[in-house]
């Protein structure tokens, strides 16, 4: 018998030629780095499949990189990795990847088809301190509203580390999401949660 493909493909499975031939037969689509048959959900763990072949063991997937897995974006962008502060991994690897070493607790990795990505309360709270880019806002409402993250858990996951820079800025870029979700709850409630 032969041996069943998986449903996110990419090099590793079969020649580039045979997949871009899939793809133009309708039978593939792209996701991220890889194919996934046409008819098979777009999920998390085929998101995360389809970057597998690119993220180094012991590095952990942040940033709009994760927040692309949990579905907040069409847009998968530049890989974005990171380490524990207590992870170690060559200076090579960390400097031509661009990884990030990050004071992490586990509660805040997942484990999703084999890589490890930030929580989706940890990707929202990086983004919101970090994040640069001018959509950054609705890339916010967007992981407050299909992580269906309430107040209390966004205001946890940002009081979680008291000292972090950038904590007021992500405070500012939550509540104008929070706003953006919900017009009227800012007027409403003087005293934001965040």
């Amino acid at each position: 018998m032969t041996p069943r493909l998986p449903l996110v493909l990419d090099d590793r499975h079969l020649p580039s030629v045979e997949l871009r031939a899939a793809q133009l037969d309708g039978e593939l689509g792209a996701l991220g780095d890889a194919f996934l048959v046409t008819d098979s959900p777009d999920t998390p763990a085929a998101r995360a499949a389809s970057l597998a072949c690119r993220v180094p063991a012991r590095t952990i997937l942040e940033g709009r990189s994760a927040a692309w897995v949990w579905g907040w974006t069409h847009e998968c962008g530049a890989l974005r990795l990171c380490v524990p502060l207590r992870a170690r991994i060559g200076s090579e690897l960390r400097r031509s990847l661009s990884v990030r070493e990050v004071s992490i607790e586990p509660d805040e990795i997942q484990l999703i088809a084999g890589l490890s990505i930030t929580s989706p309360e940890r990707t929202l709270i990086d983004l919101a301190r970090l994040d640069e880019r001018s959509d950054i806002v609705a890339l916010l409402a967007s992981g407050i509203t299909v992580g269906g993250m309430t107040d209390d858990v966004v205001s946890t996951a940002l009081d979680r580390r008291p000292a972090s820079a950038g904590r007021r800025r992500a405070r500012q870029r939550l509540r104008a999401a929070r706003e953006a979700l919900d017009p009227g709850s800012a007027s409403a409630d003087p005293v934001s949660r965040y």
